[in-house]
């Protein structure tokens, strides 16, 4: 059995650190991508915000709900899938609107994806190893935000902002598939 809580928080760790840089490529860089739509600080603001306080409202709405499903994997599994959708839309924004409706899809997949994962690794943990599973978690997330930050910079400067919604929504679209593909024991 500790076989199995360990690969899964291999897997989970994987997964968050992944994810971490997918985001990591874009998130530094959208006040400019903004400002290409034509919006001042003003809206990218808003707009951050309103990804924020949806995320937030819908953690606090969907909490009791996702506390009662067996299957954690799977809101986690379908908020991925939002995710990657959200982000093939981000290659189609012609107009504020546009945004906030992407960014209210990002706000509902973190809703449904975080709360989720952070039960499963909690459950995979033990008292024991929380501070190394969880330092391990905090390092290699802090490190591929960092990492990310330099990669996306080049890319956009080089290959303009599909070369990051490209991967983002892809690779994100995979890891889904690659979790519901996990026997259940694993997560």
């Amino acid at each position: 059995m500790e076989q199995i809580h360990k690969k899964s928080i291999r897997i989970l760790i994987t997964v968050s650190t992944l994810l971490t840089f997918l985001t990591g490529l874009f998130a530094p860089f959208y006040a400019l991508f903004v400002g290409k739509l034509g919006g001042g600080i003003e809206i990218a603001g808003a707009s951050w915000a309103v990804f924020s306080i949806v995320s937030g409202l819908m953690i606090l709405l969907f909490r009791s709900w996702e506390s009662t499903i067996h299957q954690k994997r799977r809101i986690m599994i379908g908020g991925l899938f939002l995710r990657s959708f959200a982000f093939v839309l981000f290659l189609f924004i012609t107009s504020f609107f546009d945004l906030i409706i992407v960014q209210i899809l990002i706000g509902i997949s973190i809703a449904l994806v975080n709360p989720s994962y952070d039960a499963m690794f909690t459950k995979h943990t033990s008292e024991e190893q929380a501070i190394s599973d969880w330092g391990g978690w905090e390092g290699l997330t802090s490190i591929a935000s960092g990492l990310a930050s330099v990669t996306g910079g080049f890319a956009i400067k080089y290959y303009g902002y599909e070369s990051v919604f490209i991967p983002m929504a892809v690779i994100t679209f995979c890891t889904a598939l690659y979790l519901q593909s996990l026997p259940k024991e694993i997560l």
